[in-house]
């Protein structure tokens, strides 16, 4: 699988989101992450999914505002197409350990084969695909990276992080809120239509 055109739309997008012409545009979403992230905590298991779905929505709507066609999906594999290319998304609210890649039933056998955006505390957003050398590593259950391989791979090679604010987890939460219905458009309201259809039910 060729992983070329995927890394010029990533390449392309960074430079949009970076650009001082769609610094409105990160701001909010970057308050509706804090939000989001804050106030569903995903020390919480349930919380985990959602939250994670969520995500994947207010980014498509990002997206959306900044001019791309951006569809979230619902596929095993996959969680967004961007003007007809299909990306994988993760995220890690802690900034260290493992992030899943794919999850594994019984002695099934998985390679990682998407090209990822990886959402990941202190560090940005962060692409990388099975092209690019980064190791990954079986466990009982999935097939996981660690965050330490991303963090290596982007003090080397910093075109493949867009410098976007996503939120550490809350260390001490007195109240969690289990997010089992989470509207993402009541996280973000921005002025203009981005959130038109988006929701998380």
């Amino acid at each position: 699988m060729s992983f070329k055109e995927a890394q010029k739309l990533f390449a392309e997008i960074r430079g949009k989101l970076i650009s001082e012409r769609y610094r409105e545009n990160v701001n909010e979403f970057q308050m509706a992450v804090e939000k989001l992230v804050s106030e569903y905590n995903t020390a919480n298991w349930e919380n985990r999914f959602v939250v994670g779905g969520a995500l994947e929505v207010l980014f498509c709507a990002l997206l959306n505002s900044i001019g791309y066609e951006c569809r979230w999906l619902k596929e095993a594999r996959y969680d967004i197409e961007v003007n007809g290319i299909r990306f994988s998304m993760k995220s890690n609210f802690t900034g260290t350990g493992d992030i899943r890649l794919i999850n594994i039933l019984g002695d099934e056998v998985v390679k990682w084969e998407e090209p990822t955006l990886f959402f990941i505390s202190g560090l940005g957003i962060c692409y990388a695909d099975p092209d690019m050398g980064l190791k990954t590593k079986h466990t009982h259950d999935a097939l996981v990276i660690n965050v330490r391989q991303i963090k290596d791979f982007i003090e080397q090679a910093d075109e493949w992080v867009i410098p976007i604010a996503v939120p550490r987890k809350p260390k001490n939460s007195a109240i969690i809120k289990t997010a089992r219905k989470l509207n993402c458009a009541s996280a973000w309201r921005p002025s203009s239509s981005a959130t038109q259809g988006c929701s998380w039910r």
